[in-house]
């Protein structure tokens, strides 16, 4: 009886060791960069054929703290911020482009600094066809690291039964019968974060600064400009409710005859593939460990 409760003891120890150590080795990922790759691909009898009912009013939207493909880093602003990567699921994205009724919508691959919660930006997704200014599958995915690594999505797949509105005529009649009804499409973030003195661009010599086309040129002597890019592209801070106060046409909106909505939240391993299913949708994903390059080193 005496050697069975060590026995029990020995192992319930070793199985705490290893969970505090993996615990204590993925808090320490906080800061690190990672390689995350994803495919999102649809179905299309998913909701017919599991009996799902389409949602009759998602709520749809962005978070505040975001950053997309284009977002310039802090650090170098000809860089971007979610550096490209090579995929290494083609084979996968290829077998669900064989599959009959799938379509993939989204295979990217990039690299992250992984923050905790609080601090990790949510990663605009789009792709899949396009209606006017919007694509099929819209969203974002919030990659963070606390004790162990986790995975966010808030993604949503929209089907179009009206033609695209005119996105740069100004709205002059809000109580016209023919306005479209469905669920309205938010719009997606746009950069319009005021460069502060306290964010140099850092290029140019002597303050004589030459901004790329699309970002906005500012030094000691000029004001800050709204609606240019940041440079604090790896906070994400960004204020992604305004769409610029200079414009003076407001974009019409966008309604979807149905919306499918994958909400999901979930742990990942460190080189391990992911599927996160849904009736209508489902997402491949996988995390990966940079490894330091000795030369840069």
């Amino acid at each position: 009886m005496n050697r069975t409760r060590q026995r029990f003891s020995l192992l319930g120890g070793a199985l705490l060791a290893s969970l505090l150590s993996a615990g204590v080795q993925a808090a320490g990922y906080a800061g690190t960069q990672f390689e995350i790759e994803m495919v999102v691909f649809s179905r299309d009898n998913g909701m017919s054929q599991s009996r799902e009912t389409w949602p009759t009013a998602p709520r749809l939207g962005y978070d505040s703290q975001w950053v997309d493909f284009d977002t310039p880093s802090s650090d170098d602003p000809l860089v971007p911020a979610l550096q490209p990567a090579d995929n290494l699921l083609n084979n996968k994205a290829a077998a669900l482009r064989r599959a009959s009724g799938h379509q993939v919508l989204f295979h990217k691959t990039w690299r992250q600094v992984l923050h905790n919660e609080r601090n990790a930006p949510a990663v605009l997704i789009s792709g899949g066809p396009r209606h006017g200014e919007h694509n099929a599958l819209e969203g974002s995915v919030t990659l963070s690291v606390s004790r162990y690594l986790h995975v966010s999505t808030d993604l949503w797949f929209m089907e179009f039964d009206q033609p695209p509105m005119d996105t740069a005529a100004p709205i002059t009649n809000q109580g016209n019968s023919n306005t479209p009804t469905g669920i309205r499409i938010p719009q997606r973030p746009k950069v319009t974060h005021t460069i502060r003195e306290s964010e140099p661009l850092g290029l140019g010599i002597d303050g004589d600064i030459s901004a790329p086309a699309g970002f906005a040129n500012t030094s000691a002597d000029s004001p800050a400009i709204n609606s240019g890019y940041s440079t604090s592209a790896d906070r994400a801070v960004f204020s992604g409710d305004n769409y610029g106060e200079a414009s003076t046409l407001t974009p019409a909106p966008v309604y979807a005859s149905r919306v499918a909505v994958l909400r999901e939240e979930r742990r990942l391993r460190s080189g391990e593939l992911h599927y996160i299913d849904h009736p209508k949708l489902g997402v491949l994903i996988e995390v990966r460990t940079v490894k330091a390059d000795p030369e840069a080193d």
